[in-house]
């Protein structure tokens, strides 16, 4: 028996917070690549702004009409915004009902362009949105925070990764990097990348859930962050994922940051899988959040 929790949607992945740590100069914003923003908002985002392109235009428009004066579009009455408003609707749509037409050399100059216009538009923003729907995306989420604790007596990190479709991600590879602030000797600040050793990094097959650990002993850098309050600025954990996805027939990406705030320590994960008495496996996905105290450990539950 087993129950599967995956009328969920995924959440997309929030990385705004991690963003406002870091600045940027003018020259390097990412709002001067328009087209990948165009690609990666959010569905309403992009249909509000395809909305008011195309009022705006045709408002425009109707105004450019106006100012040719009445009579330049036939039973249109004089001065009236809403005609003129909704004949550049027409033009522009090349629906053309012939109740109202361009009269003069200026009215026709205009309903060129704008039908001209009208014909770009109309194929951007389809292809714009194919684009969108034709993404590959991983639908993967992972839990909102990590947790430290006692695993087999050895202070380990651990994190949790779910598959939030039913299609398998074969190939399904996870790395971990710490992200760090550092200063040479000579007083220069750089961030340098450590990758983390994960227990175990890859799956054959990844349908369901995923514990990943990694063991803070000795040999690994993030003993020397852990718990120093001090260096809560200068480090958060980068948690890449990559896989083949069945149904998509595609590589799918992901990735999430951990900022020393969402780092629980003294703590473990609920386990998400139980046995019912007829022996059957359930994995309730309503504990994949769900962390408490780690019994082993004497300051249970107290953040980083």
């Amino acid at each position: 028996m087993r129950k599967f929790l995956f009328n969920r949607r995924p959440s997309r992945i929030n990385l705004e917070e991690y963003r406002a740590t870091l600045s940027r100069s003018e020259m390097a914003r990412p709002e001067n690549n328009f087209y990948h923003w165009l690609l990666g908002t959010t569905w309403t985002s992009f249909m509000l702004l395809v909305v008011f392109v195309y009022l705006g235009t045709n408002l425009i428009f109707a105004f450019a009409y106006i100012a040719c004066g009445d009579g330049a579009i036939t039973n249109a009455r004089p001065g009236s915004l809403l005609d003129v408003f909704f004949f550049s609707v027409q033009t522009m749509a090349t629906i053309g009902y012939g109740r109202m037409t361009p009269v003069g050399s200026w009215p026709n100059a205009i309903v060129t362009f704008e039908a001209f216009f009208g014909i770009v538009y109309s194929a951007l923003t389809t292809g714009l949105a194919f684009a969108r729907f034709t993404r590959p995306t991983a639908g993967i989420r992972f839990s909102k925070v990590a947790v430290v604790g006692n695993h087999d007596g050895i202070k380990t990190l651990k994190f949790r990764v779910a598959n939030d479709r039913s299609s398998h991600i074969v190939e399904a590879q996870l790395r971990l990097w710490l992200i760090a602030e550092s200063m040479t000797s000579e007083g220069e600040r750089y961030r340098r990348s450590v990758e983390l050793q994960l227990h175990r990094s890859e799956s054959p097959v990844f349908s369901l859930t995923w514990t990943a650990m990694h063991s803070v002993d000795e040999a690994s850098p993030l003993k020397d962050f852990l718990g120093k309050a001090e260096l809560n600025g200068h480090w958060h954990l980068l948690i890449t994922f990559t896989g083949y996805h069945e149904s998509l027939a595609n590589q799918v990406y992901a990735r999430h940051v951990y900022l020393p705030r969402d780092v629980q320590q003294n703590a473990t994960f609920v386990d998400i899988v139980t046995v019912s008495p007829d022996g059957g496996r359930i994995i309730d996905l309503a504990n994949f959040e769900k962390w408490v105290p780690n019994v082993s450990d004497k300051l249970a539950g107290e953040f980083l």
